[in-house]
């Protein structure tokens, strides 16, 4: 099996893991195990980092084992419909009151995503420049901005 089909394998197992059981950190060096390729987790694990597709992620050396969550990046490799309808979801419920900033958590398809995967999908819509956000008390609120109106209006078009 070539690096790109194993990263890719790796990539979609972290995905299920995630659906499992949101926010956790999985060993990917039992996965890799799991299909013949243990000895190619460091390498895997750094590769995946390096293209910006982990949250987080943990090398225990002295274990030779290899820890890791997937982000909304990575998740678009192996689900990239997913993140796109929840993206088109969220952006049109905060165009209907484009001026009001709207509690994350109550979003359609949202609430039922723990504290992590809220953050997380935040800061992919921010670092898209779609929302605005801040925080209040315990609260993340957004806000679609002028460049979340933008990308609507230009899907309308694509669509």
């Amino acid at each position: 099996m070539n690096t790109s089909d194993i990263l890719n394998k790796t990539l979609a197992w972290l995905y299920i893991k995630e659906q499992e059981v949101p926010g956790n950190m999985w060993d990917i060096t039992g996965y890799l195990d799991s299909i013949g390729e243990q000895h190619q987790s460091d390498a895997i694990g750094l590769e995946m980092a390096e293209r910006g597709y982990l949250r987080t992620y943990y090398r225990y050396e002295t274990k030779n084992t290899f820890n890791a969550a997937i982000n909304i990046t990575g998740m678009q490799q192996v689900a990239p419909e997913e993140v796109f309808s929840l993206t088109q979801i969220v952006l049109n419920v905060l165009n209907c009151e484009p001026e009001k900033h709207h509690d994350i958590s109550d979003l359609p398809g949202l609430e039922s995503k723990t504290w992590s995967q809220l953050i997380e999908f935040s800061r992919y819509l921010l670092k898209q420049g779609w929302i605005e956000a801040k925080v209040l008390s315990d609260k993340l609120l957004v806000k679609l901005t002028i460049e979340g109106r933008l990308y609507l209006r230009n899907y309308e078009f694509i669509a």
